[in-house]
């Protein structure tokens, strides 16, 4: 991965991609990096993404699927995520939307794979965090809504991929996701000194892998 700053803002040349990150913005990270290496053993019709932040994750898939909705709540990071798939010529496969992870999207409406990177780090209680990255008092905030939502928005055979610190409580994500009816495992990890992520994905049942 190469980087540089040019009018005050990073870019990130990566696998083929160039990702500019916009002020107020979640930069390519190592979790983006992970999620990114666990997605590409998929391949889908129509793809969904929560907290899409650069967009540097849905650029990276857009090679591999149809069509792509990517959401995030934050208006920055959506008009980012625009930029860098125009940029990366995807635009025209891809819609951003702004808004809080499934409430933009219509009722009905069904992805093959749907895949998030959330603020995942405990907050520190003062209420003065960045969404970004803090999740709540134990980090499952989001990840919590997640779980309890995709199932109404997956097709049949779809999988649902997210990433999380081991501090959350892996365990619980895969025994909540079980107590719907999926089924579900870990199909990434990565260790750091302090804790590891992990990419879980759910399903219903029979799924395309390549």
């Amino acid at each position: 991965m190469e980087t540089a700053e040019r009018d005050g803002r990073m870019r990130y040349r990566l696998d083929g991609m160039e990702i500019e990150v916009f002020d107020g913005v979640y930069p390519p990270s190592e979790d983006t990096f992970l999620l990114m290496d666990s997605l590409k053993a998929y391949s889908a019709s129509a793809a969904l993404e929560l907290c899409t932040g650069s967009g540097a994750v849905s650029v990276s898939l857009a090679r591999r699927v149809r069509s792509i909705v990517a959401t995030d709540v934050n208006p920055a990071a959506a008009r980012n995520a625009r930029h860098n798939l125009n940029a990366n010529g995807c635009g025209t496969k891809a819609e951003v939307i702004v808004g809080d992870l499934f409430s933009p999207i219509a009722e009905g409406s069904r992805f093959d794979l749907i895949f998030m990177n959330p603020p995942y780090l405990p907050d520190d209680g003062t209420g003065c965090g960045d969404l970004a990255w803090e999740g709540g008092p134990d980090g499952r905030r989001v990840i919590d809504r997640f779980i309890k939502d995709v199932k109404r928005f997956l097709a049949p055979g779809g999988r649902a991929i997210f990433l999380q610190s081991t501090i959350n409580g892996v365990s619980e994500s895969i025994e909540a996701l079980e107590s719907q009816g999926m089924v579900a495992k870990v199909v990434g990890t990565s260790s750091f000194q302090f804790e590891g992520l992990v990419v879980i994905e759910a399903s219903m049942g029979q799924h395309q892998k390549e």
